[in-house]
């Protein structure tokens, strides 16, 4: 499963002691799909859904940053509810 990690600019510098929306943590990374739903399999090609997905993150972050609300949608990690049964969510927000 693709990860996506922003390096530079620092997303928690630039959220100023916020918590940041839409992310899982250790190692921080965007949240772009929900695992085990389907929304990306590895027969999906990464130009058509992580590089567009990560587009748009970027894109709700900045009004984020602006605004302190999320409008991307999705449902965020640790939001119930989930399959507790979906070994693939589980691992996604063990790590």
């Amino acid at each position: 499963m693709p990860t996506v990690r922003v390096n530079e600019p620092d997303l928690e510098l630039l959220a100023q002691d916020r918590d940041l929306p839409h992310v899982y943590n250790d190692p921080l990374r965007l949240c772009l799909y929900l695992p085990g739903t389907c929304e990306w399999a590895a027969t999906k090609r990464i130009d058509q859904t992580i590089i567009p997905w990560t587009y748009l993150w970027l894109y709700y972050f900045e009004d984020w940053l602006a605004t302190d609300d999320w409008k991307g949608g999705g449902q965020h990690p640790g939001d119930e509810p989930h399959d507790p049964c979906n070994r693939a969510l589980r691992r996604a927000l063990a790590r």
